[in-house]
């Protein structure tokens, strides 16, 4: 138990800090003899101060005084912070950006030998990366194409962070501000178009309000015509009709009586009306004869009737 205790009092070497979340407490237990390491992490072994080898997950042994655990890995997916600094675009606007690194350690050897402090390193890699890419951008465009400046800030990372045994896997922008005078200049040019897609709106919808008014008008007119037409046309085949009846009542026996005594029956109607107050006539110098009027008229009808049916009888032929 006394070697046991000194080997669980003792401080690995390399990544027992805040960040790296690997250390002998959560990433192993060391009991001298026998070492248990937890699952998604890995233990590099040194024999006499030399590189020996790599302890898996689960139950290991080791020579207690001649091998020893010099570096513990956290093998799952990591983020990083990375911390707001100062950019400057390509319209020479200086921006305060942030934003959140994700790795995960695919070769612990490499990220042991090959780099003093895998974390540290990265860190400074993705701010100087992030100022980069920035710089290459305008204003406009560094808040249009986040999405691009996030894959080519990954990419250039992941350039540099292959000899580190580190996988970069994505890099996210939390927030970009700028200066108070670009914010309020970006205010403001967001209400002007705003106000600009409103009067462009405004009018599209009068004019599509005009045209559908011109066309209801114009379908209005159309049917108004039709509806004239048809209504000409139904008067004139009833006018037909009621002249062929009327030719054909006057050839019947005793017509001829029959429309003598409408027709007088009518003048005498007429003759009644002609002292009413809102009339206005001009009365001829003789008296009006009712029956010599009668008889004019039924002439008329039967040279009319006459000429009506030869018309009718040539239509017909």
């Amino acid at each position: 138990m006394l070697i046991g205790n000194k080997f669980m009092n003792r401080q690995v070497r390399g990544f027992a800090t805040k960040n790296d979340g690997a250390n002998f407490k959560s990433g192993m237990i060391n009991l001298g003899l026998a070492v248990f390491v937890r699952e998604k992490y890995a233990c590099l072994i040194h024999r006499f101060q030399k590189y020996d080898r790599l302890m898996q997950p689960g139950f290991n042994f080791k020579i207690p005084f001649v091998d020893s655990v010099e570096y513990v890995h956290d093998l799952r997916e990591q983020v990083i912070e990375i911390s707001s600094q100062v950019a400057v675009t390509k319209d020479n606007v200086a921006l305060h950006i942030d934003g959140v690194l994700y790795i995960e350690i695919v070769d612990p050897q490499k990220a042991s030998y090959n780099v003093e402090n895998i974390y540290s390193a990265i860190t400074n890699l993705a701010q100087t990366t992030m100022r980069s890419e920035i710089g290459k951008l305008t204003l406009d465009k560094t808040f249009e194409e986040r999405e691009t400046l996030n894959q080519n800030i990954i990419k250039s990372i992941s350039k540099e962070t292959k000899d580190w045994g580190i996988s970069a896997l994505r890099y996210e922008i939390k927030d970009i501000e700028p200066p108070s005078n670009i914010q309020k200049s970006m205010i403001l040019q967001a209400e002007a178009e705003r106000r600009k897609r409103a009067s462009i709106l405004t009018s599209e919808g009068d004019k599509l309000a005009s045209i559908n008014v011109s066309e209801a008008e114009k379908k209005a007119a159309v049917l108004k015509a039709e509806g004239a037409a048809e209504s000409m046309i139904i008067q004139a085949e009833a006018s037909s009709q009621a002249l062929n009846q009327i030719d054909q009542a006057l050839k019947q026996q005793g017509g001829l009586d029959a429309a003598q005594f409408l027709m007088g029956q009518r003048y005498i109607q007429a003759y009644a009306k002609l002292a009413s107050k809102d009339n206005t006539i001009v009365l001829p110098a003789e008296p009006i004869r009712v029956q010599e009027q009668v008889s004019k008229s039924l002439h008329l009808m039967q040279g009319s009737g006459s000429g009506y049916s030869d018309k009718q009888q040539q239509v017909n032929q």
